[in-house]
């Protein structure tokens, strides 16, 4: 319900559900006449308010449980308009039912790489760098008054248990730039989209981003709902996996099925291998094809071979091939990857120009300005400025289009990594002085795709995320990983570092097949030496992380030098899933602790829990079903890593020896009255992608289970064998096959799986 509000006739009450209630809420525009500053209140809904040069419209509809709110914008005088800022909403704080100092704030970062956690107002985590270069980069909207202030983009999640959480999320982005602001002592609310001074010329009319205000129990469920409406605001582009689960935990996303593109790629997340975490650009063609021949040797199921930074002689040089890496140019690797079989990958950074360019030298122009006409700088590389392309002019939008359809044409390439995407949306002078900021990223990713075709796949990286939904396929939505557990200056929770990478990639998970398929950046499990300074756990960590969220899943050692022992983590990732576990405590620990992927097949149901210890040190960890929101029952629990059945439980388990950077990975299946699959460990998700089938036959007391998974790899299946069943014989394709009992009540085999394999266990009722 919308209503005026009985204290001040200058704004209105909104009424959440649950009870919440904004008071005190306006909508407010900035902009100016030439350089007279204005500024206009709204008070009344769909009711149009006048000011000097602007007639605006405060629009509110229902949209599900809550309230779609929107600008509406019109010069209605005879010169023009310059707009800075529309407020969609802004006031105070609503009553969380706790003080501001014990709320729950989701925090979004600008860009792929920027922090993103569901922040404590007290005794938070966060630091701010407060460095140009960190303003530049994750603080678009910086201004010297953001102490005390909370900026989230596009979206926000308030929560403080036990009363219920508040959303508001802009479910549109196309167009601004746009963020949510709480001031710390819950003094000011509010959800700004950002004009950037652009033009309104007489007549014209502008509408802002649509902002989503609702409420709920469950802080959690409300982050996937906006992500879900976002993406179909957006028409994201899809990819679902045929291993979705239809667990009532993990709805199956009907919605988003129907919506978005991904043609050519199928269903479910690329696999690949990427130059970049062994070599850092310093490979040569040579080790590209050595890597082939050693995916080859070891039948590693990875698709895509992505050549990622340093092929190139400069920044926006891209068919300038650097002879001393890739003396006979890129053609023949080209060949060799197809002829291989393999998908071509290519990395750029399209929205920049070395200053040291051959595309700097001869188009100056095509640069965005500042105010004194100097070009602006997009970012440092490798000590090198790259000037930012203003992607609103029509030639910068040509050579786009046709850079990425000479790749796609000439070279192959069907797989394209655009990084550094943030160099579109720098502030400045452009072309066309009526476009915004968000807009002119936007224009530069369509003249991209446009440039790629429909069926190629395309990856966002270092990209602000909203104006890039129902672009792109894919999108990174974490740190750089890097051979290091922590950062090199701790506190900094943007830098490269397994730690922040994981972080962002756990806070972003609700984003996955909503939005795009997450990226969580690379895997790499080659052993600890120079290069590596990962230990066996923080390894296994990386490993168990990205393969419960499902989604892209790129290794980057330099396979034809890795120890073979190594590969076993890898195999134990591929293929993803698809489908993301959920962060069940996001808004308990800033540093989420407990991830659950639920599983649901014909034959079976069961959950796999990652359970972290982000600490320095051993911990004790208790894991309730509570905890999990399993349903009442009997579970074994298996703790995969460690290849331990840990027994039945009702209620939980005690890890007495949680381990520095530990993921203990524990699978809960119901337990059954007749012999059943427990486990396996091909996949760290235990029989969701490698078990084709699983069929019991009471009347003959056969259990027969399908294997299918692409490659070969060792490892171990485990049944359950309650009273009074015995095992009677374990076949393997027709073959007796050796088994184990490890406990009373379990059976172990262990079969090198060639692509398929089908195990029959034939049991019978003891005397």
């Amino acid at each position: 319900m919308v209503k005026m509000d009985p204290a001040r006739a200058d704004s209105l009450t909104l009424s959440c559900p649950h009870g919440l209630t904004l008071q005190g809420v306006t909508a407010v525009v900035r902009y100016r006449i030439g350089e007279s500053a204005q500024t206009l209140r709204l008070t009344e809904m769909n009711q149009p308010d006048m000011a000097p040069g602007l007639r605006a419209i405060w629009r509110c509809e229902p949209l599900g449980d809550g309230y779609r709110l929107w600008l509406e914008l019109t010069n209605s005088g005879e010169v023009p308009v310059y707009l800075e800022t529309a407020d969609v909403l802004t006031g105070p704080a609503p009553d969380m039912g706790a003080p501001p100092a014990n709320w729950r704030v989701y925090q979004n970062g600008w860009q792929s790489w920027s922090p993103a956690f569901a922040r404590h107002l007290e005794g938070t985590t966060y630091a701010d760098p407060g460095t140009p270069e960190y303003r530049a980069a994750h603080q678009p909207h910086w201004e010297p008054d953001y102490d005390g202030l909370v900026s989230s983009e596009w979206f926000t999640v308030l929560f403080a248990p036990p009363a219920p959480a508040l959303l508001l999320g802009f479910v549109t982005a196309k167009d601004q730039l746009a963020e949510i602001r709480l001031r710390a002592d819950g003094s000011e609310l509010t959800a700004r989209c950002h004009l950037d001074g652009v033009l309104l010329s007489p007549g014209a009319t502008l509408q802002t981003e649509v902002l989503w205000v609702t409420a709920g129990p469950d802080p959690l469920r409300l982050l996937e709902a906006w992500a879900e409406t976002a993406g179909r605001e957006m028409g994201a582009r899809l990819h679902p996996s045929p291993a979705a689960s239809g667990s009532p935990l993990s709805p199956p996303l009907t919605e988003g099925r129907e919506r978005g593109g991904g043609r050519g790629w199928g269903e479910g997340s690329p696999t690949g291998w990427c130059t970049w975490y062994y070599f850092y650009g310093e490979n040569t063609a040579d080790d590209i094809l050595d890597n082939l021949r050693a995916i080859a040797d070891y039948r590693l199921p990875l698709d895509l071979i992505l050549i990622d930074d340093g092929y190139q002689t400069a920044i926006g040089d891209w068919f300038s091939i650097n002879p001393d890496k890739f003396p006979e140019g890129m053609e023949p690797v080209a060949e060799a990857i197809r002829a291989a079989e393999h998908r071509l990958g290519i990395w750029t950074a399209p929205f920049g120009a070395a200053a040291t360019s051959q595309l700097f030298a001869a188009h100056p122009d095509w640069m965005v300005r500042d105010e004194k006409g100097a070009p602006v700088i997009g970012w440092v590389h490798w000590g090198v400025p790259c000037y930012a392309l203003d992607c609103t002019h029509p030639e910068v939008l040509a050579w786009l289009e046709e850079t990425f359809r000479r790749m796609r044409r000439e070279w192959g390439v069907t797989f394209f990594k655009i990084d550094f995407l943030f160099a579109a949306a720098r502030p400045g002078r452009r072309y066309d002085p009526s476009a915004t900021r968000a807009q002119a990223l936007r224009r530069g990713v369509e003249a991209v795709r446009a440039g790629i075709g429909d069926d190629a796949f395309l990856l966002g990286c270092g990209a602000p995320l909203g104006p890039c939904i129902g672009l792109v396929d894919g999108m990174r939505i974490g740190t750089d990983v890097d051979p290091n557990w922590h950062p090199l200056f701790r506190y900094d929770l943007s830098a490269a570092s397994t730690e922040n990478a994981l972080r962002n990639s756990i806070t972003r998970a609700p984003f996955h097949n909503r939005l795009w398929l997450n990226d969580p950046d690379c895997l790499l499990v080659r052993q600890r030496g120079p290069d590596l300074d990962l230990v066996l756990n923080e390894m296994r960590t990386l490993t168990a992380v990205i393969a419960l969220l499902g989604g892209l899943t790129l290794n980057s050692d330099n396979l034809a030098l890795i120890r073979p022992g190594r590969l076993k983590y890898l195999w134990q990732a591929l293929p993803p899933t698809g489908v993301s576990a959920r962060p069940l405590d996001l808004f308990e620990h800033e540093m989420p602790r407990l991830l659950l992927l639920p599983v649901e097949r014909d034959w079976g149901r069961w959950w796999v829990a990652g359970v972290i210890n982000w600490e320095d040190h051993t911990v004790e960890t208790t894991v309730r079903l509570s905890d999990l929101g399993l349903p009442a029952g009997r579970y074994h629990v298996f703790h995969y890593w460690r290849r331990r059945y840990l027994g039945i439980t009702d209620d939980g388990v005690l890890l007495r020896r949680h381990q520095p950077h530990e993921t203990a990975v524990l699978l809960f299946k119901p337990v059954s009255d007749r012999p059943d699959l427990l486990t396996t460990t091909f996949h760290v998700c235990q029989g969701a992608v490698e078990v084709a089938d699983c069929c019991w036959d009471e009347a003959h007391g056969l259990l027969r289970i399908a294997l299918e998974k692409a490659g070969r790899q060792f490892g171990e299946v485990w049944l359950t064998v309650p009273e009074p069943w015995g095992v009677v014989e374990v076949g393997v394709d027709g073959e007796r096959h050796p088994w184990v009992s490890p406990a009373p009540g379990l059976l172990r085999l262990g079969l090198t799986l060639e692509d398929r394999a089908e195990l029959t266990a034939r049991f019978g009722r003891k005397r």
